[in-house]
């Protein structure tokens, strides 16, 4: 069965050859509508709602379709591999999780490489110097996109939910709602050998050097747009990532690790108010590292800089959660972890407004990295840029 590449060709006919692969051959489909939902809030991928009656029945079903984005951004997706990381997730993953996240349905894909040869080639490529993985890392990018492959998922439809909205903000009842699950994900992963037996979660170890190129390339385009806007201590942030960014990223990677998210934000979470529960979303980026890294990358976005007065509580309740789960860490270990993962924020973040690999699209996705970048340098106003690295 082909595999839809675009949203033209998620058709009756398709939807109908998924049901009888998946067992219900009984089943035919009288009406589909499709809606392309979450404009602004990913950037890898189509989002579609799939509205579905079947022929001789009454009930009405509506499903999630992902498939890669139409832009050239699929290209960029396709080479980093994460169209199969979540498909992966879903199909293999997901029953190990203590948290919610979307019911599976279906999924379909043309595999690109095996898992543990992509991890070898990582870890091949991070034993060369900088100049050449940058070189290497360019060329596999552009080789990686050549072809489109096809990846299809089918999920729970959560439209029923109320969902995060990350330019908005947060309240701090539902950034406590959000860190109890995230301490109850972490509490299940800590330091557990299915990381390591898993080659599609990538440690935080190997993506220190690319993480740290790609920040250098897109930082003189940001500093020359926002020359303006940048504050002293902000331009001092911007030179001392730049000279010690890999120290940094080093040391969180040798703290003991557990599962990432690695993409813990409020576009990505949906929230059922009945049961106080939120259900985490797209898993196209998961990786293993410490704790801090979600944790801020969750209230780097999420905390409006009006609402930064409630973080230290929410450290305090968050730190409370990790007991819960059998994590035991100091308030001292933990406030350095946070610290030097929001440091790390804006080498992730800054280059996905300067760099050519991803087209974040038009207003909302510009708004939503701006309005991040602020955030986060305001969480860092107070980080003593002398003494992080002398935890």
């Amino acid at each position: 069965m082909a595999i839809p590449l675009t949203v033209n060709e998620i058709n009756k006919e398709w939807l109908n050859s998924v049901l009888t692969e998946a067992g219900f051959p009984e089943k035919k489909i009288d009406d589909l509508q499709l809606d392309v939902i979450g404009e602004g809030s990913g950037f890898m991928g189509d989002v579609i709602r799939l509205t579905v009656s079947f022929e001789g029945m009454d009930t009405i079903e509506s499903v999630i379709v992902k498939i890669p984005t139409a832009t050239n951004n699929r290209k960029a997706g396709q080479s980093m591999g994460v169209y199969e990381r979540e498909i992966r997730f879903y199909k293999e993953f997901r029953a190990r999780m203590p948290i919610r996240t979307p019911a599976y349905r279906y999924s379909a894909m043309d595999e690109s490489i095996d898992p543990e040869k992509g991890l070898a080639v990582l870890r091949f490529i991070n034993r060369l110097p900088m100049w050449l993985m940058w070189a290497v890392f360019r060329l596999a990018t552009w080789f990686g996109g050549r072809t489109d492959l096809g990846y299809v998922l089918m999920i729970e439809d959560l439209g029923h939910l109320r969902r995060g909205d990350q330019v908005a903000g947060c309240t701090a009842a539902d950034a406590q709602m959000a860190l109890s699950s995230m301490a109850k994900m972490q509490g299940e992963f800590w330091q557990s050998e299915v990381l390591e037996q898993t080659p599609w979660i990538i440690p935080l170890a190997l993506s220190i050097k690319l993480s740290q190129l790609v920040f250098r390339a897109a930082m003189p385009g940001y500093r020359e747009e926002n020359r303006e806007q940048l504050s002293e201590k902000d331009n001092m942030v911007l030179e001392w990532l730049n000279n010690n960014g890999i120290t940094l990223m080093n040391r969180l990677a040798q703290e003991p690790q557990t599962l990432v998210h690695g993409d813990f934000r409020l576009d990505n979470l949906f929230f059922d108010d009945k049961t106080s529960e939120i259900v985490l979303c797209d898993w196209q980026t998961p990786l293993s590292g410490p704790v801090g890294l979600d944790l801020a990358y969750f209230l780097s976005a999420s905390l409006t800089q009006e609402s930064e007065d409630s973080l230290d509580d929410l450290l305090t309740f968050y730190r409370s959660e990790l007991k819960k789960e059998g994590i035991v860490i100091s308030a001292e270990k933990l406030n350095w972890q946070y610290e030097a993962s929001m440091l790390m924020i804006l080498l992730r973040v800054i280059p996905a407004e300067f760099q050519d690999l991803i087209d974040l699209g038009e207003a909302r996705g510009h708004d939503l990295i701006v309005t991040w970048i602020q955030r986060t340098f305001s969480k860092l106003k107070d980080v003593d840029l002398d003494q992080i690295l002398d935890h």
